[in-house]
């Protein structure tokens, strides 16, 4: 593995590749891509955006994936097992699980439940103008779904070009893998008014085992319509995704890699370990009608949106007796909401108020049918039911002054959160249909929960000073949210597991005294940091410190004899992140981004009448070290590039008794562009790429557990894999 370091880091410093990648591909920080007087002027949203050419050699080949499109971020940490990411990709932020990030879709958030959190793969990143990364603290006016606390992502659509143009672009590789994109913008149907219709396909085959990652396929339309005095633009995206899931691994079994590298399910249909019961479908619908206008000193905005996610998963074999069978999860989540702003500008002060307000209705529940047919209710191993939307409303206001070469920034969000009244029944319910089992079932005794209020003030303030033109001194501080999650607590008590729910109820607690007991959970962010932008490219060195309060982790309560989630844990997270991208020749373009980490626990545990001496322990998932760097070198047509990771040690437990090793990866990509190419094409482009050309066999994406409670489980990383494709604007 030091041999690989040392070829790599030898490579790295002499060449690398990307088509005709110059510096402005991946910026720094600010918005120099599209906005570069932002620079010095908003500290508050001090970011990493890549822009179109970035996203070609940072994504995944099947572009999909916002997640491992961002790998390439210091202090960011992205992992997939599968090499086209098709399988789901998962992530942390300065530590913390993508769970608990925020992907805004144009500006609006986009979230579902069963897991809690963003959908990072449900867009085709061809349609993709800019990708926009905040870590630490995140200005007021971003709205930030469940939680802030792992930071956010938005993403800027490609908007409806005004000339008529088409894209089509065909991808293969190993596993039989294909993706079809095209693209179609209809110029101007009527005058000032655009619009644009894209649509793919992607499938392959799991690289070890049984099963599809795909179909996937996807529609994205646009339409943009430039009139006075009501400027419009609507976006609407569809996704849908059938896959098979990868098998986990033990941590016995990943102590001996070589031998359970390609273990998988089985083909037998007679099996409970059968690669058919375990696989999910999605589909995912996204509205979104926006106007916005500046009036001589004022600007305004305002954002309509709608969003449905049916997700259904097979989840293997699960129950006892009579009511053992396949469990099958549903989630159908329903959200519109509205987004508003009015911005003042006077010289050099700007101020802004907003509001952000939503109704959602989050359906879940899990039922048991038989393994064979597939039809036969057995059991509902989770049936609830909201009384009422859930609902959000959160005002905010920003302010920011400029004193030459100094700029202030301060504002704060308002967040009132109310989550629906629910009943949470018992789960011996002979009814398989969802409706009649509501209607005939039986709720749990202490399982109504009244509608909880949450609310919190977030404040933010953030300063920059130039000294020069080279150099920008910064610092901001923030605080972040997360939303509590009372669902799968819920489960447990309607099920009783271990006993729970009789427990609570002999010393007089029901399921409301124990979710009545939550806060918010929040996040106290700092950062500071020195930039220096250079004729031949930009560093940042940034310092971090991050402290994560009121954490729900499963605590005992002795008065009950039980554990069950409560507001006790507590984490340290910090560190320096240095972001770097330089251009030394016309031809030539590398990056280095290493990210040094600490990470501890800061409070003890009790659980199971047992304390667990926790404090000083890694968090899981947080290597101390991390290295990504790549290079790529352009001559007239042809582009060279490589790119490499590498990821330190780690631990998979909050208790640091299951270690990780290190791994490094490296991919290689080539590509070959003729402008004015055949036939009516205005370009064509031809590209290759090799994923893993070490044929590294490592862990990659892990099940961490962050709860004492909770079991790892791992996913080793793919094989070495090729990919090519072509490219045709016409």
């Amino acid at each position: 593995m030091h041999i690989k370091i040392i070829i790599l880091s030898t490579i790295a410093t002499m060449t690398l590749l990307a088509h005709e990648i110059n510096i402005d591909s991946i910026t720094i920080e600010e918005s120099r891509i599209s906005l570069p007087s932002q620079s010095a002027t908003d500290p508050l949203k001090i970011k990493n955006e890549i822009n179109q050419e970035g996203i070609e050699l940072f994504s995944n080949p099947a572009k999909t994936s916002l997640y491992e499109t961002l790998d390439a971020s210091a202090g960011f940490l992205s992992e997939s097992t599968d090499p086209y990411g098709l399988s789901g990709v998962s992530a942390r932020s300065r530590g913390i699980d993508n769970n608990f990030m925020s992907v805004n879709f144009n500006g609006v958030p986009n979230y579902s439940i069963r897991p809690i959190g963003a959908r990072e793969d449900i867009y085709d990143l061809e349609n993709i103008e800019t990708i926009e990364h905040y870590q630490g603290a995140i200005a007021p006016q971003s709205g930030s779904g469940v939680g802030s606390k792992a930071g956010l992502i938005n993403v800027q659509t490609i908007k409806p070009q005004k000339n008529t143009a088409s894209k089509i672009a065909l991808s293969g590789g190993g596993d039989d893998f294909y993706k079809l994109f095209a693209r179609v913008d209809s110029g101007e149907i009527l005058p000032n008014l655009t619009s644009f219709l894209s649509l793919s396909q992607t499938n392959a085959s799991k690289w070890k085992g049984y099963g599809d990652l795909g179909p996937r396929r996807n529609l994205a339309l646009g339409v943009k319509g430039d009139y006075e005095p009501f400027a419009f633009e609507i976006y609407y995206s569809h996704n849908e995704h059938e896959r098979h899931n990868f098998k986990p691994l033990s941590y016995a079994q990943i102590q001996n890699l070589e031998q359970n590298y390609e273990l998988e399910y089985s083909n037998d249909p007679s099996s409970s370990d059968y690669y058919d019961l375990y696989k999910k479908d999605s589909t995912y619908d996204d509205l979104l009608l926006s106007h916005a206008k500046k009036i001589e000193n004022l600007n305004y905005e305002l954002k309509l949106y709608a969003s449905r996610y049916d997700e259904k998963s097979d989840e293997g074999i699960s129950g006892s007796g009579g009511g053992a069978g396949l469990q099958k999860g549903f989630v159908d989540a329903k959200r519109v909401g509205v987004m508003g702003k009015l911005g003042y500008t006077l010289e050099s002060f700007y101020g802004e108020l907003g509001m952000w307000a939503e109704q959602s209705r989050l359906e879940k529940y899990v039922r048991r049918v038989d393994q064979f047919d597939r039809t036969t209710h057995k059991s509902w191993a989770w049936l609830n039911k909201n009384h009422e939307p859930t609902e959000l409303l959160s005002p905010y206001f920003l302010l920011k002054q400029e004193f030459h070469n100094t700029t202030l920034e301060a504002g704060g969000r308002y967040l009132y959160y109310k989550e629906a009244a629910n009943d949470t029944y018992l789960p011996n319910n002979p009814y398989g249909d969802y409706d009649q089992a509501i209607a005939n079932g039986t709720i749990a005794e202490g399982g109504r929960v009244e509608a909880m209020r949450y609310r919190e003030f977030l404040p933010t303030v953030g300063i920059s000073h130039m000294p020069n033109e080279t150099y920008e001194l910064y610092a901001k501080y923030g605080k972040g949210y997360q939303r509590p999650y009372r669902y799968s607590f819920a489960a447990r008590y309607g099920a009783n597991a271990q006993n729970i729910r009789t427990k609570l109820l002999a010393q007089g607690k029901t399921l409301q005294d124990v979710v009545k007991s939550w806060e918010m959970e929040t996040s106290e962010l700092f950062d500071a940091g020195v930039r220096g932008s250079f004729a031949w490219g930009e560093v940042t060195l940034n310092g971090f410190y991050n402290l994560h309060k009121n954490l729900l982790s499963s605590a005992y309560d002795p008065s009950t004899d039980v554990s069950y989630l409560q507001n006790i844990g507590e984490a340290a997270i910090y560190g320096l992140e240095l972001q770097s991208s330089f251009e030394p020749t016309q031809n030539i373009w590398f990056y280095c981004n290493p990210a040094l980490t600490f990470s501890k626990v800061t409070k003890d545990i009790t659980y199971n009448n047992t304390l667990h001496s926790l404090s000083g322990n890694e968090t899981p998932e947080t290597p101390k070290w991390s290295v990504k760097a790549g290079i790529s070198y352009t001559q007239i047509h042809h582009t060279l590039a490589l790119k490499a990771k590498y990821v330190g040690e780690r631990f998979a437990d909050i208790e640091n008794t299951q270690k990780i090793d290190p791994y490094t990866t490296a991919d290689l990509s080539y590509s070959y562009t003729m402008h004015h190419g055949l036939l009516f094409a205005k370009e064509l482009k031809f590209h290759a790429k090799v994923q893993n050309i070490f044929d590294e066999k490592y862990v990659s994406s892990i099940a961490s557990a962050d709860l004492l409670e909770d079991t790892p489980s791992f996913y080793v990383g793919s094989p070495r894999s090729f990919i090519v494709g072509l490219q045709g604007v016409f």
